[in-house]
């Protein structure tokens, strides 16, 4: 048997149930690959349970713990969700089991497992500037009427440090990738295109989220155009009902009470929003004492 998967029916007293069973050497093979994919996430082994595999945490322990020569024995469904959440492939291990297709330009996720990202939220940033004060917008979030996706609408109404009262609105579908669990937002307009990548963190037992990233945008800093990085910070979903959602968004100038605490929200993703390796630095600091 080993080095061999078997496939077997198990009949229970309240009908027919599929179990699948690994044995030998692709048990094995399955265990290490499984492993390796566990190794990409910072999440507790709970959460990458929950979260990514859509299995008991009991059922992945069972899945990773020392063989002993036992086979690996799971419902087929559990099976399913595993290899499809993990892209790892049923026929490395001598599977013959369907999986959805992963072929997606949205990422091939389910919209109901991220409907507890829908909703209202806060979206916020610095001015562009000088930095000086934080810009409240609204972001929304929901399940798109057209695509298999989320979408999202963003409303962007201040004054800016300019004194031009600006209003912009953003909408579009959102990418997920599930292996790192990114949400990217490309907005096109008139030829342009905006890119905000966020990364959620559920809060548990609140049922409220914040968001860190980054916003790709332009900006005229220097008297002409040129592509601008912000970090942005998200939170909610907010319970505030408004007639006109304008009302929600406004600047918040950093003398204010509530600026203290959403700059340091802000500076938490800033400190790490740019990657810059030691021998990156060293090599522009070499070419800029040549210059």
């Amino acid at each position: 048997m080993c080095g061999t998967a078997l496939l077997r029916e198990v009949v229970s007293d309240t009908g027919g149930v599929m179990t699948v069973s690994l044995f030998g050497r692709q048990r094995d093979r399955f265990k290490a690959d499984l492993l390796a994919h566990r190794e990409t996430y910072s999440l507790n082994d709970a959460e990458y349970a929950d979260q990514v595999l859509k299995v008991s945490l009991n059922t992945y322990k069972k899945c990773v713990q020392s063989t002993g020569g036992r086979a690996l024995a799971l419902k087929r469904h559990t099976f399913v969700s595993i290899f499809t959440h993990t892209a790892l492939d049923p026929k490395s291990y001598g599977l013959s089991i369907g999986v959805p297709s992963h072929v997606s330009p949205f990422g091939g996720y389910q919209t109901s497992d991220f409907r507890f990202l829908c909703g209202r939220f806060f979206l916020y940033r610095r001015t562009f500037l000088t930095a000086r004060h934080i810009t409240r917008s609204i972001l929304e979030i929901r399940p798109s009427g057209s695509q298999e996706c989320l979408s999202f609408n963003e409303l962007h109404y201040y004054t800016a440090e300019v004194g031009v009262r600006e209003e912009i609105r953003y909408h579009g579908d959102v990418y997920i990738n599930q292996e790192r669990t990114i949400l990217s937002m490309p907005a096109y307009f008139q030829g342009q295109v905006r890119l905000t990548l966020v990364q959620p963190e559920r809060l548990s037992g609140k049922g409220k989220i914040k968001m860190r990233g980054a916003v790709l945008a332009f900006g005229n800093p220097k008297g002409f155009w040129q592509p601008t990085v912000s970090c942005v910070y998200v939170d909610g979903p907010i319970e505030e009902k408004r007639s006109d959602l304008r009302d929600l968004c406004t600047t918040i100038l950093n003398s204010s009470a509530e600026y203290e605490p959403l700059s340091a929200e802000l500076a938490r993703v800033e400190k790490h929003v740019t990657i810059m390796t030691p021998l990156m630095w060293s090599n522009i600091q070499t070419r800029t004492a040549t210059d």
